[in-house]
């Protein structure tokens, strides 16, 4: 009996020695400071490393690629460029080793047997060290060092119209890029794995040739001509009869706004849109303007001289015409039936491209005239010509005012009148100069203007009275204008 106590008491000991054996074991296993065999980082095997020893690696390691020179030069001959040397870290390389590093911290931290565990586990791991280049970086270096290649840009091919009206064109002009993405591209080839890093006093700088593209503007001789604006279609001028500063000013900035306006087929083009524009961009000056059939002096006088110049050379080339309305009163610079007048809100021109091809409206002016042109594509065969002819003569009424100055029987005239006209205009569609169709454009009316005669109150016969000049009508309409009457 005694002798099975005494081998329970070695029993116990030995394996209470046994346990604090196996925990000294594990306490020391987890306190190591070299690294568990099998584990690598990138195929650099850092098994047996001490961890200090490795985090003293890694950093220099880091600094020797992010230093590394790398030497960027052009070998496009129409790319001349001074070579130019930049560490890889300027270049946009980037190696965060803090995430790495903070996968070693459970083998510092927690207690032995914690340690332990986590450095058992890591056996025979395989780790991955992840780097990339940073696109933005690299773009603000090249920027930096080649300025003049990023700051070129690509010109566009032009149209020209000759003094002949012949058209011809300026070739577009391409710049050469830096293909940045192919860089990247490059640089990420020429990166060293991090197990072939070594410490080196002296290191040659990386060549690499800058690779290029072409960026071509965005107009091209091509497109242009695609576009087939190909000869002038139709042409009319007419001639400034009223030579006021203000109407110059206006009928010029008007014009100066559609002129160089392309129109794809089947567009619309809107007057309105361009008075806005011209008021907007060179303001409207002080010229005489129709005011409910009459002129006034107003702001804005001469724009219905641009309109009507513009669709004397839209009727000419055959196109649609989608909305115009005559003056209220004849205009001197066209003939009765070919005016388009204009009135904010009330009255515009608009006009379509009918043509299966652009179409582009040149202007000019000088001191005594303006022209619009229109260029494009139609059959050189056809031609248009316009006829007008007044089919009405509306005579000139008799209106009367009260004098009560004036005796009995006496009469004065305050003001001549001028008589009516109702206007037909056609058009005629001419193909070898032979007419093969017609079509009635318009049937437009112009207001007879009253003689207006004074007498006393017993002289004005009933129904003739002329209306009072104080008293307004409610929706006053203002013609070839934008604003007025401007009384001094």
């Amino acid at each position: 009996m005694v002798r099975y106590r005494v081998s329970i008491r070695y029993l116990l000991v030995g394996l209470l020695l046994f346990a604090a054996s196996a925990c000294a074991s594990m306490a020391w296993y987890g306190l190591r400071d070299e690294l568990p065999h099998g584990l690598t980082i990138n195929n650099w095997n850092v098994g047996g490393t001490p961890l200090t020893e490795l985090e003293r690696q890694l950093t220099l390691k880091r600094e020797q690629m992010l230093q590394q020179i790398v030497r960027l030069n052009s070998t496009q001959p129409n790319v001349p460029l001074q070579p130019a040397d930049w560490t890889m870290e300027q270049l946009g390389l980037d190696i965060p080793l803090q995430p790495l590093l903070a996968r070693f911290e459970p083998l510092r931290s927690g207690s032995p047997f914690q340690r332990a565990v986590y450095r058992w586990k890591l056996r025979d791991q395989k780790w991955t060290l992840s780097f990339d280049m940073d696109a933005s970086i690299l773009q603000k270096t090249l920027k930096r060092g080649f300025p003049a290649l990023y700051e070129a840009q690509p010109q566009d091919a032009q149209r020209i119209i000759g003094p002949n009206d012949a058209v011809s064109y300026v070739p577009e002009v391409p710049v050469m890029r830096i293909d940045e993405q192919e860089l990247l591209k490059q640089l990420r080839g020429v990166i060293p794995p991090i197990e072939a890093v070594a410490a080196k006093k002296e290191e040659s700088p990386l060549a690499i040739a800058l690779p290029f593209i072409k960026e071509e503007p965005k107009l091209t001789v091509p497109m242009l001509q695609s576009q087939k604006v190909e000869r002038k279609i139709s042409e009319f001028t007419t001639t400034f009869l009223q030579n006021g500063e203000g109407r110059i000013h206006n009928i010029r900035s008007t014009a100066s706004s559609i002129h160089d306006l392309i129109m794809k087929p089947g567009d619309v083009f809107d007057y309105a849109t361009y008075i806005a524009e011209t008021e907007q961009k060179f303001g409207f000056k002080e010229a005489p303007v129709i005011l409910n059939g009459k002129l006034v002096p107003g702001i804005g006088g001469g724009i219905c001289q641009v309109s009507s110049t513009l669709y004397n050379a839209v009727l000419r080339a055959g196109l649609d015409i989608v909305e115009r309305r005559n003056h209220s009163l004849p205009v001197s610079y066209v003939p009765l039936g070919q005016d388009a007048t204009f009135a904010s809100g009330y009255i515009n021109f608009k006009f379509r491209n009918s043509t299966p091809n652009y179409l582009l409206i040149r202007t000019s002016t000088d001191e005594q005239k303006i022209t619009v042109k229109l260029f494009g594509q139609i059959p050189a065969d056809l031609s248009y010509t316009i006829e007008s002819k007044t089919v009405q003569t509306l005579p000139s009424p008799l209106k009367y005012v009260v004098n009560p100055r004036l005796p009995n029987g006496k009469q004065e005239k305050i003001s001549d009148g001028k008589p009516g006209y109702i206007v037909e205009t056609y058009r005629y569609k001419m193909k070898d100069g032979v007419t093969v169709s017609q079509e009635r454009i318009s049937r437009d009316t112009y207001s007879a203007q009253p003689t207006v005669i004074a007498r006393n109150q017993a002289g004005v016969p009933e129904g003739q009275e002329a209306p009072n000049p104080s008293r307004q009508p409610q929706t006053p309409l203002l013609e070839d204008g934008i604003k007025g009457p401007v009384f001094r």
